[in-house]
């Protein structure tokens, strides 16, 4: 059985450092590289930690604050169809971040997003939500708050050819985190809502900076817990050599998380969280630097849907010199009955505890030089070909913001996944589904059921100025499937010559090749402008009922503005 993508991939939260923001090293040896950082599959961008300024006595404050606007062309975006070919849009993003503390040690931290995905101009419906500011576009004297959404446009709403992109209204303020902290003897309490991870992992990412190497963050994972991290080896060392910083050492991290808080007078249905384990890191060793080591379990819970899942992250990560390479793997394991409550409704395949066996890893490559980087990318999440109940839930999504490539997976995959769980949505829906699994078939623009590889080059003819290309191919780790379509399709026992894809096609195993190019120039470290750009090949997991699809084109730009 397919596991709908997002039911479990978040189920794995990295936990971070107790205090900051992780530093690389720049000693003697490495003065002429480029930042190196921590996560070799990331930009370190910001390269330091926030400042903290002192403003009255023992009263201090770290603060950060982002602007950014960005165009978007994709022709076309459907690859199938003569209708919804291509969408262009300007949208912005303001983030602004403020963290005040007594004598930095009593803390309290906050993150919102401003405008968010907001599209430029006086956008909306005159019949329905959001409705433009003025009734005719040439009297046009001010602008509202609209986003792009898949929703439906016209025909069978059972169908994904139904949808397509729409206007809807968007938050204009969104509270990311909102977290109290102390730093006590013994470790670090934090209360609040907090970032599921400190940096980019395969489940989950924390949405902060600019560190994609193509495209960009967005809010990030966020989750309502308790968490507390120490240093358990500094209690064997005399007091007076304790290492109290927060980038080096052997750090223990525990944490608990109330996910999900229905029906407040019923405790069957909160969906509860528990991280623990391990992390290690060494800023500077004797075989290299920026070493870091993780082990971390997760298990998740509810007794309504009988839910009981396990999870392990493992990373390991290192540069040496020049050299710099790592993994981050995630496995899931467990049982669940909600997805097959729910799909039981569709053709009464039998309520089951699914068994839940998952799979992702990201493993990177790369050689630093003062002008030129070498980088190779693999990348994998397991699939699932199979949609009934009796099947294991096997595939695996990746954190939306752990990007890869600019085209095929952010955008034509994201398209062809949202409009079928659309579809799927209002089919559970009118059948009175317990649940929503169907939501989750959209991808939101993750890596999901893929394998990849990706070699990179970066050329910086000048500190202000970087160039980077990059060849994406991606196969189907499963043969790609739509679950919702498939199972409406099943006319016997056998489901293999029901399987449908989500252009309509045959399911296949291979997505395409995709060539992405980034060019960036930056100004006085406030300023930066990119420009970025794809073209897909498409392969036959992408293909219609006909064997056709075509290729498809990306351009993208944005200014940023950053303190």
């Amino acid at each position: 059985m397919r596991l709908l993508p997002g039911c479990f991939a978040i189920a794995v939260i990295t936990a971070g450092l107790p205090v900051g923001a992780q530093e690389t090293v720049e000693g003697p040896s490495k003065a002429s590289l480029p930042p190196q950082p921590l996560e070799p599959w990331t930009d370190p961008d910001p390269g330091t930690p926030k400042k903290r300024y002192n403003i009255f006595s023992d009263i201090g404050v770290r603060g950060g604050a982002e602007y950014r606007a960005q165009l978007l062309y994709v022709n076309p975006i459907s690859l199938n169809t003569v209708t919804d070919r291509r969408i262009s849009s300007i949208d912005h993003r303001l983030r602004l971040d403020l963290g005040v503390d007594y004598k930095d040690m009593v803390r309290l931290n906050v993150s919102m997003d401003a405008l968010s995905g907001v599209l430029w101009g006086d956008n909306g419906d005159l019949d329905k939500e959001p409705r433009p500011a003025f009734g005719t576009n040439v009297n046009t004297r001010n602008v509202n708050s609209a986003r792009t959404c898949v929703a439906y446009r016209e025909g069978d709403p059972l169908t994904a050819g139904a949808y397509g992109y729409a206007l809807c209204p968007a938050n204009d303020v969104f509270v990311r985190r909102a977290y109290g902290e102390v730093l006590t003897p013994i470790g670090l309490f934090r209360v609040g809502r907090q970032a599921y991870t400190e940096g980019m992992g395969t489940a989950v990412a924390d949405g902060e900076g600019r560190t994609n190497r193509f495209g960009v963050n967005g809010i990030g994972n966020n989750v309502d817990g308790v968490m507390f991290a120490t240093k358990p080896l500094e209690a064997l060392v005399p007091q007076d050599k304790r290492d109290s910083s927060d980038s080096r050492g052997l750090f223990l991290i525990v944490r608990y998380d109330r996910l999900v808080t229905d029906q407040l007078r019923f405790f069957a249905d909160d969906l509860h969280n528990i991280v623990d384990g391990f992390r290690f890191l060494m800023p500077d060793y004797s075989l290299g630097h920026n070493l870091e080591l993780r082990l971390l379990h997760n298990f998740r819970w509810d007794d309504r849907n009988a839910t009981g899942v396990h999870a392990v992250n493992v990373r390991a990560a290192s540069a040496f010199g020049r050299f710099s390479a790592g993994i981050d793997a995630t496995i899931i394991a467990g049982k669940t009955r909600e997805v097959s409550s729910a799909y039981h409704v569709i053709n009464n395949d039998p309520i089951v505890d699914q068994d839940v066996l998952q799979f992702g890893a990201r493993a990177v490559v790369r050689y630093d030089t003062e002008v030129v980087t070498g980088y190779l990318e693999f990348d994998y999440a397991s699939g699932d070909a199979d949609p009934q109940t009796r099947s294991p839930l096997t595939q695996f999504v990746f954190a939306e913001d752990a990007n890869v490539g600019l085209l095929l997976f952010d955008q034509v995959l994201s398209f062809q996944t949202a409009r079928a769980a659309a579809a799927g949505v209002e089919l559970l829906t009118r059948l009175g589904a317990p649940s929503q699994p169907a939501d989750s078939v959209f991808t939101r623009g993750a890596f999901s059921n893929a394998v990849a590889i990706f070699p990179q080059v970066d050329v910086r003819p000048h500190p202000t100025v970087l160039l980077r290309g990059g060849v994406l191919v991606a196969w189907a780790a499963e043969k790609a499937i739509d679950p919702v379509a498939s199972l409406r399709a099943k006319d016997g026992s056998n489901m293999e010559d029901d399987l449908v894809n989500f252009a309509g096609g045959k399911p296949g195993t291979f997505y395409g090749v995709e060539l992405d190019g980034r060019a960036q120039w930056k100004f006085l470290n406030h300023f930066a402008l990119d420009l970025e750009g794809a073209v897909l090949f498409p392969g036959d997991a992408l293909y219609d009922r006909n064997g056709d699809a075509v290729h498809s084109f990306l351009v993208q730009g944005r200014t940023t503005f950053f303190f």
